[in-house]
């Protein structure tokens, strides 16, 4: 009798450890899994000129793309084109900088951090035809010897148009 009653137990516990495995005893990946891979049903991408990708991603599967007038993706209905390729601009300019330190190495990383900063903002999608010359080094002044001043001087042309890549 004492048998069969440990038969039973093990059929039940069995049963029981079978049926949470089927249903809501797991942790709930395989649901989440599901639900994730319905909720982004297309995407596309388009590779741009300068090599710089545009993607979309629709929940509804409407999702195009063409390489057409510079490249471009589409999803519902909202379009993403390519931005234009780059080019170097024809006007020159020159900015120069100068920076201050105990140093003169201290010194040029501040000219050359201030001249960056100047030139970012004249140039927003970048420079090119850049020639750059390094001043000299001198104390800060005659009666001074608690640090040193330096230059750069930099001549460029910037990226155009402003939103290229």
């Amino acid at each position: 009798m004492n048998l069969r009653h440990d038969w039973l137990w093990t059929a039940v516990a069995a049963a029981v450890l079978g049926l949470m495995a089927c249903s809501g005893g797991g942790t709930g990946e395989e649901q989440t899994a599901l639900e994730s891979s319905e909720a982004a049903l297309c995407s596309v991408e388009q590779t741009c000129a300068s090599g710089a990708p545009v993607t979309c991603t629709s929940a509804t599967s409407s999702c195009l793309s063409s390489p057409d007038n510079g490249g471009w993706v589409e999803c519902d209905g909202v379009r993403t084109t390519c931005p234009p390729p780059c080019t170097c601009g024809t006007t020159q300019y020159t900015t120069k900088r100068s920076g201050q330190g105990a140093g003169c190495g201290e010194a040029t990383n501040q000219a050359r951090a201030l001249l960056a900063e100047a030139v970012a903002a004249k140039c927003p999608a970048g420079r090119c035809l850049v020639s750059q010359e390094l001043g000299e080094c001198v104390p800060l002044g005659p009666n001074r010897t608690d640090g040193f001043r330096t230059s750069i001087t930099q001549t460029y042309t910037c990226k155009e148009p402003l939103n290229c890549r």
